[in-house]
């Protein structure tokens, strides 16, 4: 049996070393796809159980945010035996990161009444091509689009802000595609009352929120394991991490 300990100091080490998120990404699935299924849930256990402010293992859990991205690197059956392998250890807070649960809340984005009254004028083409402006008045008429086009455009516009982002990720209804987008945003992503907000967010699937939720300070945990709105497989995962918190805390 290898030392997990170990091993997982050299995988965090040699991720911080890389400088590109898809070389770490790569690594992090060849390490997982290369062990037993229950080597590689006790390794994600181990990291996840790091310090919150451990840098390394905060760019691990960055990683398992992107699902997909992850799923499609380890492969379907390596990627169900590490499941499985968690549920058998009893490892909830890993099971869950590799479990598809569905949104609390099912719908697509829409306009309110007077935003549809705007922007029905438009077409498809006509509001992707605005997304791409600079002018502040297109980005603000486009912010409750239902286009994932639309809103990537945005995302990645130089003239939009963290306010406009934070409007987008807390709007009700919403798209999982347009939230996980926010979540994966290369820049967006870092900044935490976004990420905040996404998790937060009942629209978001289930799966990312717990992703997110990881790395939230513990007055939000608090909050999110309280909300009855919340999908009740991500307010567990933030009493599980309260519980394990106030725990480490106690040994401290």
């Amino acid at each position: 049996m290898p030392d997990i300990e170990a091993l997982a100091a050299k995988l965090l080490n040699d991720i911080s070393a890389l400088p590109e998120e898809r070389m770490r990404l790569a690594l992090l699935c060849k390490t997982l796809a290369a062990l037993a299924p229950i080597d590689a849930a006790r390794l994600l256990d181990t990291i996840y159980n790091k310090d919150i402010k451990d840098k390394a293992a905060s760019i691990v859990r960055s990683l398992m945010v992107d699902d997909e991205a992850v799923h499609r690197q380890i492969g379907d059956a390596a990627y169900n035996s590490i499941y499985l392998a968690a549920l058998r250890l009893g490892l909830n807070r890993i099971s869950r990161l590799f479990t598809d649960f569905e949104p609390h809340k099912k719908g697509v984005s829409g306009y309110d009444e007077e935003e549809f009254i705007k922007m029905e004028h438009l077409t498809l083409g006509e509001r992707r091509a605005l997304s791409k402006s600079q002018l502040k008045k297109n980005i603000d008429m486009l912010l409750s689009d239902p286009d994932p086009v639309v809103i990537g455009n945005l995302l990645g516009n130089p003239r939009i802000t963290e306010r406009e982002v934070l409007k987008i990720a807390s709007k009700r209804p919403n798209s999982g595609r347009i939230l996980k987008l926010i979540a994966l945003h290369p820049k967006w992503s870092k900044r935490y009352d976004v990420a905040k907000a996404v998790a937060l967010n009942p629209y978001t699937p289930p799966r990312i929120s717990i992703a997110l939720i990881e790395k939230m300070l513990t007055q939000d945990l608090s909050a999110i394991s309280d909300d009855g709105t919340i999908h009740p497989e991500v307010r567990e995962t933030a009493k599980d991490l309260l519980l394990d918190r106030k725990k480490k805390g106690k040994r401290q």
